[in-house]
């Protein structure tokens, strides 16, 4: 003799399927959508990662992400964001790792500085550029490579003041932006405030470095001249684009201030379980692996590299802290790419 099970037993087995079918009956094409974005919630074969917007519009995972695939069939789906964005994903378990560059807000998304589980967990330095400046070539601000950054910006907001130059500024919290601001704080500027409501001279664009490279090219009056701060991964992509502008600031031997390092953190499943962290530690395992790092610094435009590897030897280029942990923990999960060759 067979017996029924309780309804609430039948329905806590089978809450998927059952959710599933509501949603679709319920939403017509919308609900199918959104089943399929739960359906590639669940599977363990795809992870979503949210990263900068340099490191879409350099073209360098479209360059990786399909290498990584193929190796594994793991498929990784890209949010492009500015790094502030792609920290708060992170944080609220919207993606299963992130790949961000302003080291402050990574150190904090991993420290549990209030007592609190840390939002992320084995941050990795993947690889690492430079920011520069970059301005027409008639350069009113008589900005000169090899100055050092302090003398920069302090001819940038003379140029400004004297209405001879306009700052194009991200605006938008990313990685690129915080840099920016941090470079006027060197000479006790806060452009929010200083140029407040004087868009002439200070332009927050609120958008990605390919939107606002394009702004301070197409600023070809006289008068007002555009420059702006960007990464020279994304300016080597885009700069036989934009011819009439030019590198204006790189940085000197030693200058630490432009470093653009590049972490990669997965999201502690401590502090949100539904995360695939054994698939994103594959994922960590590739781009840390020999192989990884070498499709890293293979990765050209115009035979320029864009970005160059950093795993393990961040200490030995630019002084960007690495942990002898960091090394220790990522070093087992590259063996699944050992012997692997360009």
């Amino acid at each position: 003799m067979s017996s029924k099970k309780p309804f609430k037993e039948v329905l806590r087995e089978h809450k998927t399927a059952i959710l599933l079918a509501l949603i679709i009956v319920a939403g017509g094409s919308v609900g199918t959508y959104l089943v399929i974005d739960i359906l590639n919630a669940q599977n363990p074969n795809r992870i979503t990662l949210a990263t900068t917007t340099s490191t879409y519009d350099s073209g360098l995972l479209d360059y990786l992400l399909p290498k990584f695939t193929h190796l594994t069939g793991i498929r990784v789906r890209v949010l492009s964001v500015g790094t502030g964005q792609a920290i708060e994903y992170g944080k609220n378990g919207d993606a299963d790792v992130i790949l961000v560059h302003s080291r402050s807000r990574e150190d904090q998304f991993v420290n549990d500085t209030d007592g609190q589980i840390p939002y992320g967990i084995h941050r990795a330095c993947i690889m690492y550029n430079d920011f520069i400046i970059v301005g027409h070539s008639s350069n009113p601000a008589n900005l000169q490579s090899g100055e050092n950054i302090t003398v920069v910006m302090t001819k940038l907001k003379n140029a400004i003041d004297a209405g001879n130059v306009t700052f194009y500024s991200r605006g938008d919290g990313s990685g690129t932006h915080s840099k920016e601001l941090s470079l006027w704080t060197l000479i006790g500027i806060s452009p929010e405030s200083y140029w407040y409501a004087e868009p002439d001279k200070y332009a927050e664009t609120g958008a990605g470095m390919a939107t606002t490279l394009l702004l301070t090219y197409e600023d070809v009056f006289d008068a007002n001249k555009g420059y702006t701060l960007i990464d020279m991964g994304t300016w080597l992509y885009f700069n036989d684009t934009y011819t009439t502008l030019n590198i204006l600031v790189d940085p000197t031997v030693g200058e630490a201030l432009l470093l653009n390092p590049y972490g990669f953190i997965p999201v502690n499943p401590d502090r949100h379980s539904h995360v695939k962290f054994d698939t994103v530690l594959r994922f960590g395992g590739f781009l840390t692996s020999q192989f990884g790092q070498s499709l890293i610094g293979t990765f050209r435009k115009n035979n320029a590299i864009l970005f160059h590897p950093s795993f393990g030897i961040c200490n030995k280029t630019h002084s960007c802290p690495t942990t002898d942990e960091e090394i220790t923990f990522w070093t087992p999960y590259q063996s699944e790419f050992a012997g692997l060759t360009l």
